[in-house]
């Protein structure tokens, strides 16, 4: 009898793990307007914008309350520098995907640690004299990045994050360089 009790009792104790592991499992979706700061050198330049609004459509999935996945699409907007007779500018736009790790929710609030890899396009273009040329270049590199969530809703939370990112714009050495990104959005869970 006893032997039967033990049985069923670690049956229930199992039972009971797995269902608490599937009950915290969360889809999330959402989007952000990010400012984009791109660490490009201005050297000689007379006009040089090295920032600009981008914006990122995200959807996750975590597994428990700690550990997760994420996809996102973002856009890293424009940046153009000139000295009045040569003009050049940048973009980026990519998918990303990463593994996150968070924090337990404390009143609201929930912090975030993501690490993953970007399939980054970017493109260059350049103007000298009234004559254009562009390039691009699509690459592989790394983001990282960290935010906090707080929830505002029962499945709704506002975020934000800052995120690090590589980007190549030409097949060209000394053409990567790094973007980072703060960005404000929203995240509905289901």
């Amino acid at each position: 009898m006893m032997m039967k009790n033990r049985s069923i009792a670690t049956a229930l104790i199992f039972a009971g793990v797995a269902f608490s592991a599937s009950a915290s499992a969360q889809t999330y979706v959402g989007g952000a307007l990010s400012q984009a700061r791109w660490d490009v050198d201005c050297a000689g330049a007379t006009a040089c914008d090295t920032s600009d609004t981008g914006y990122k459509f995200f959807a996750g999935y975590d597994f428990n309350q700690i550990i997760g996945i994420e996809a996102s699409y973002f856009y890293l907007g424009d940046v153009t520098a000139s000295d009045g007779v040569v003009k050049g500018s940048f973009n980026a736009k990519g998918l990303e995907a990463s593994a996150v790790v968070k924090t337990p929710r404390l009143k609201g609030f929930a912090g975030f640690a993501k690490l993953g890899l970007a399939y980054v396009h970017g493109e260059s273009g350049g103007t000298v004299a009234g004559i254009s040329a562009s390039t691009s270049k699509s690459s592989a590199q790394p983001v990282y990045g960290l935010g906090i969530t707080y929830l505002i809703g029962d499945n709704t939370s506002v975020r934000a994050e800052y995120e690090r990112r590589k980007v190549k714009v030409a097949d060209m050495d000394g053409s990567t360089t790094t973007v980072s990104t703060f960005s404000i959005g929203l995240q509905a869970s289901y």
